[in-house]
């Protein structure tokens, strides 16, 4: 059975950072204190991914698993863009797990975005969760140490494909039509928008973030949208709290509506009231504004 630490790092800068761990232990359940609701596995079928997101180091994994897991990791970037990885390691070049994890996270993805990184540690068997962004927001401790639990029991059996997918799926507690890199919304506004940006009649995803870098809003909002909507059937908004701006992109044009809803929710954006310049953008898509 698996002892868990747990510790939350707040840094002072644009994101907050946080991570989980778990060491592996033979211990009986009998000698375990630890509570965790049973948690029944379902092997996700996905489409295969172009991309490299799993990296197995420690060479702990079959084609077929690195496959597998590779191929959900994609999904969970396309579909729910989660800056996602998976590490296996034997040897920790001297760092600790967590600043490991952090490394390598800075090294796949700039230590951009709403990351989820699963670091299988085969050093010192202290296994970590690293979270930025909308995923260190959304997945509840509760949740997690529950999916580390479990987890931590497929590793010690060896069963490494099916701990990793466990701890993979807390990418799906996050929302799907937002997407709060910068942190902007409390939890429960994160809750209410999701379900109002569900019921408009297009299928639109908003990009919350603190645009620090060279590269233009435009350009990042592009890259975002190819990744969600492949097919070019959606609208993508975005929110840059360093600019107080909005703006949208679509592969189909833009409705005038929507175009002039725009003008309006930056004006509310540079006055700080995201969730009122969502709402503006909602009731022009025909949805249910959120309360």
């Amino acid at each position: 059975m698996k002892k868990f630490l747990y510790t939350a790092f707040l840094l002072a800068v644009s994101c907050v950072f946080c991570f989980g761990c778990a060491k592996k232990e033979s211990k009986t359940d009998s000698e375990s204190t630890i509570q965790a609701t049973s948690q029944p596995f379902t092997d996700r079928e996905v489409t295969d991914t172009t991309g490299t997101f799993v990296f197995d180091k420690a060479g702990i994994l079959s084609a077929d698993d690195l496959k597998a897991c590779n191929n959900y990791a994609g999904w969970l970037y396309n579909e729910k863009l989660i800056n996602a990885a998976v590490i296996t390691v034997s040897n920790l070049d001297g760092k600790t797990p967590y600043d490991y994890a952090a490394e390598e996270f800075g090294k796949i993805y700039e230590g951009k975005g709403s990351g989820l990184v699963i670091l299988i540690n085969n050093e010192t068997d202290e296994d970590v969760i690293y979270k930025t962004g909308a995923c260190f927001s959304v997945i509840d401790q509760k949740t997690q140490d529950n999916a580390l639990f479990w987890a931590t029991k497929d590793f010690v059996s060896k069963d490494y494909r099916k701990g990793i997918m466990r701890l993979l799926q807390l990418g799906e507690v996050c929302p799907s039509h937002i997407i709060d890199n910068a942190q902007v919304f409390e939890y429960d506004r994160v809750a209410a928008l999701e379900k109002a940006l569900a019921s408009c009649k297009s299928d639109v995803t908003l990009l919350a973030t603190l645009n620090g870098s060279s590269v233009k809003n435009e350009d990042i909002l592009k890259d975002y949208y190819k990744r969600r909507y492949s097919l070019g059937n959606g609208i993508m908004l975005m929110i840059d709290t360093k600019s107080g701006s909005m703006i949208a992109y679509s592969d189909e044009k833009l409705s005038s509506g929507l175009e002039a809803a725009l003008k309006d929710a930056t004006a509310l954006t540079a006055k700080k009231d995201y969730f009122g310049a969502v709402n503006k953008i909602i009731e022009v898509l025909d949805g249910k504004k959120a309360s």
